[in-house]
């Protein structure tokens, strides 16, 4: 079957595999976090209400559940060569591109004026909460100057 493929569909089914190598590191990291903490709370003296525990148990199995689903469709479009070159062309398509660069910049523009929000009324009730939203928006602003500064050398 690899024989039969050409070499964008060769290089985009390499591509599948390292996505599912990354998808199963992700589902062990989850799965050892809920270990992890289902052990930190039965054995030793983990201290954490039982809202906080639910909504990251949820938060572990939803993601590796997800995860799990993505293996399993890569796999399917993998073994199929007509869906793969269908699942290549949609992927690489440039005005698919472009469509998810412009929701992903408008999206960024939003998540920036929510956090100075949330900070700012965030400072008259809570300052922990501030905090919190001024360093989400100082990891946002670093992480942007450094990828901003690393693909202006690459590209």
């Amino acid at each position: 079957m690899k024989k039969n493929l050409s070499k964008a569909d060769r290089e985009y089914r390499r591509k599948l595999k390292r996505m599912n190598i990354f998808y199963v590191v992700a589902i062990i990291f989850m799965l050892a976090c809920s270990g992890i903490l289902l052990i930190g709370i039965n054995r030793y003296v983990l201290k954490i209400n039982d809202h906080a525990l639910s909504f990251l148990l949820g938060l572990f199995i939803s993601l590796t559940t997800i995860f799990v689903i993505n293996i399993f469709r890569n796999r399917r479009t993998m073994n199929d060569p007509e869906k793969l070159k269908l699942h290549r062309i949609t992927h690489t398509d440039e005005r698919n591109i472009e469509i998810g660069s412009r929701a992903m910049y408008f999206t960024t523009y939003v998540m920036i004026f929510v956090l100075v929000i949330l900070a700012m009324i965030g400072s008259f009730v809570s300052q922990q909460l501030m905090y919190t939203a001024s360093g989400l928006m100082n990891v946002f602003l670093i992480s942007y100057l450094i990828f901003y500064f690393y693909f202006k050398k690459k590209l």
